[in-house]
């Protein structure tokens, strides 16, 4: 929104704090895939189930493809990409890579060139108000990832142990080393014994906080945080989640604060 500014209305498919990998669609998000003009999307199998939605719409608008829907995706430098062979028997695998590039604020000139690119090729009057309101928005960017990097800096090399695997591009970004994740695999309840073998490394490592999503259920989580001695952090993977957060730059301060207030 940040870059449409007033020339389009922009709305969220997803609902705030809903968990990518399990979806329950409902009516009110299918119809808004129906109206819509313009599809952009996260890319890298994360909104697989847009693709199903898309095909009952009767939107041809929506269809993979078609040059009113944007892969967001293109163009980032994807971590953890799969090698070998790749089935569901191993989770919630993602072949592409890890979808959740955006916690890099790194990213966003990429993701936001993208977007203005091809909405400036459906709607050519527009090109350079996009433009110009694509480098305010980044200018502001910038700014804060200066204040988010300072309020970070103490805590470069912090090891951090998280419930899925979301968060490598924070990780990257703000200097973190992932000491493990709870789940062995992803979207499957880990096993006894890798929870076992992660808490002992996590109390070799003296690994202090273990970062949980909102929508996981936080049993788990808790039980390997008290055994090993670190605090679990609940932190909304998305914009939106959690009150005041429902931007992009307001979202990385909320993350950035939380974990900053967390390990002081």
């Amino acid at each position: 929104s940040a870059v449409v500014g007033d020339e389009a209305t922009v709305e969220v498919a997803t609902r705030f704090g809903q968990n990518p990998h399990d979806m329950e669609i409902r009516p009110s998000q299918t119809l808004l895939i129906r109206r819509a003009d313009v599809l952009v999307r996260n890319g890298l199998e994360e909104d697989a189930w847009v693709d199903a939605v898309a095909e009952s719409a009767g939107n041809p608008r929506v269809l993979r493809g078609a040059p009113t829907v944007i892969e967001a995706s293109q163009g980032i430098p994807v971590l953890k990409v799969a090698s070998g062979f790749v089935d569901r028997s191993l989770g919630d695998v993602h072949p592409l890579g890890n979808p959740h590039y955006t916690l890099d604020p790194a990213n966003i000139p990429i993701v936001t060139g993208t977007i203005v690119a091809a909405l400036s090729r459906i709607a050519p009057e527009l090109a350079a108000i996009l433009e110009a309101n694509r480098r305010a928005f980044l200018d502001r960017l910038t700014e804060a990832d200066r204040r988010w990097k300072a309020t970070l800096a103490p805590f470069r090399g912090t090891r951090v142990v998280s419930y899925h695997d979301s968060w490598p591009y924070f990780y990257r970004a703000f200097g973190l080393v992932e000491a493990g994740i709870i789940e062995d695999r992803p979207g499957i309840p880990p096993s006894p014994q890798h929870l076992v073998a992660l808490i002992r490394r996590m109390r070799e490592q003296g690994v202090r906080v273990v970062f949980v999503e909102t929508w996981y259920p936080p049993a788990v989580p808790n039980l390997v945080a008290r055994e090993a001695g670190a605090r679990v952090l609940v932190l909304p993977q998305s914009p939106g989640a959690v009150k005041g957060t429902e931007d992009y730059i307001r979202h990385l301060d909320h993350l950035v604060t939380a974990l900053a207030d967390a390990l002081r």
